[in-house]
């Protein structure tokens, strides 16, 4: 299994845990070192990390698009990014969102652009990982291919506590 690189210093909390207790998705800071960080929701769970890179590997990502273009309204989809955007910037206090307008106006306009995982495009069913999709789905509670992800994740915890290294 491979390490995505990580920095825990962004976290703000746990959105999801699983069955024993250990989180399952991170929720993120949207600023990393003065940049934009696109992701919100973080698949910390080594089992669901593994689980979603062999689903990769078996074209998930490009099933995952074929689902949502032949069954989800894009309506759906592009709100599902508008939701995203509008968490992203939640995150942000108001003295920063001012700072940013005033001071920071490209990196203001990146974190108003842009859907889930930083997509631009938002009007199209791409799909950046599976990674990022099981996070949302965990960390929302929903997800617009809610259905497609239950289906090729029948289990979503590691069947005993520290199974595959998780961490508390």
């Amino acid at each position: 299994m491979s390490r995505r690189k990580f920095d825990d210093r962004i976290v703000l909390g746990v959105a999801s845990r699983c069955k024993w207790g250990y989180p399952q998705t991170l929720i993120c800071n949207p600023i990393k070192r003065q940049e934009p960080f696109p992701t919100i929701f973080w698949l910390s769970c080594p089992f669901l990390v593994q689980k979603c890179g062999e689903l990769e590997s078996q074209q998930g990502v490009k099933d995952m698009e074929s689902f949502l273009s032949s069954g989800v309204p894009l309506q759906k989809w592009v709100q599902y990014h508008l939701a995203h955007r509008m968490i992203k910037l939640s995150l942000l206090s108001l003295g920063t969102k001012i700072f940013f307008r005033k001071r920071r106006r490209c990196l203001w306009a990146a974190l108003q652009s842009g859907g889930i995982g930083g997509i631009q495009n938002i009007n199209s069913f791409n799909v950046k990982c599976l990674h990022l999709q099981m996070a949302s789905w965990l960390g929302l509670g929903y997800h617009p291919a809610g259905t497609w992800l239950a289906r090729h994740f029948h289990e979503i915890d590691c069947s005993t506590p520290m199974q595959q290294g998780c961490l508390m």
